[in-house]
């Protein structure tokens, strides 16, 4: 497993909280990588634990942190926690990051999350992202992707909402699913942002990448309206 951090080429359990964009492939390359390079197994592993949650609240946190405060079953040896989210909230962030901050000498994080927007940038700067070969493309930052959400932004309002529509229709038909609206999302924001380098260009677009704030953030809900929101994004972009 490599990291981006250049003070480390090299992923060892010396860290305690490590970022990977992707979803479920993603999720299990890297369990399997765990297992092999610590020797450990998950199956059956009491001090093992991998959790799926469509959108982690604070209520997950803390049951995260009850069960991260608990002392490994096996002497000497490790707490390891694999956490898949499509979304998070600010609440269960916060919680997160104080987790982050004073973690047991035993326990081991890794978020496996569609888009590194999706977190704070505090949350984020407690983390090693972790990258390579074994980790399979989650899509949303798929050269194909992109250049859609290129051409979305660069269409005008009209042509937008029909984009929008065919999207919608393609959900209805199975063809498309609610994660392939995420990702979409995330790839619109992820090029406003390579638009947006500079301070000014920050605050050039602050109104355009809040609207996609909400949508983000919505768009994570049970039963969310993907129609309502990527028609919103349609229009504030």
């Amino acid at each position: 497993m490599k990291s981006t951090d250049k003070n480390n080429s090299s992923t060892d359990l010396s860290h305690h909280a490590y970022l990977l964009i992707g979803n479920a492939v993603n999720r299990d390359n890297l369990i399997s990588i765990i297992e092999k390079t610590y020797k450990t197994s998950a199956q059956g592993n009491p001090d093992f634990y991998i959790r799926n949650y469509e959108t982690f609240t604070i209520d997950d946190s803390r049951e995260i942190k009850i069960l991260h405060n608990s002392r490994p079953t096996i002497e000497d040896s490790k707490k390891i926690f694999v956490l898949t989210m499509n979304g998070i909230t600010i609440e269960a962030q916060n919680s997160l990051l104080k987790l982050f901050e004073e973690p047991a000498e035993y326990a081991h994080f890794f978020l496996v999350i569609p888009s590194a927007h999706l977190l704070l940038p505090t949350v984020k700067s407690r983390m090693q992202v972790l990258e390579g070969e074994k980790f399979v493309d989650n899509g949303f930052s798929n050269e194909t992707l992109i250049k859609e959400a290129q051409a979305f932004l660069k269409s005008n309002v009209t042509k937008r909402l029909e984009i929008v529509k065919k999207f919608v229709e393609e959900i209805t038909k199975e063809k498309k699913t609610k994660q392939d609206a995420i990702n979409f999302v995330s790839a619109v924001e992820s090029v406003i942002y390579e638009n947006s380098k500079t301070v000014d260009g920050l605050k050039k677009n602050k109104k355009t990448l809040e609207a996609i704030g909400l949508v983000r953030n919505y768009i994570h809900d049970r039963a969310p309206s993907v129609k309502m929101l990527l028609e919103y994004m349609a229009l504030n972009v």
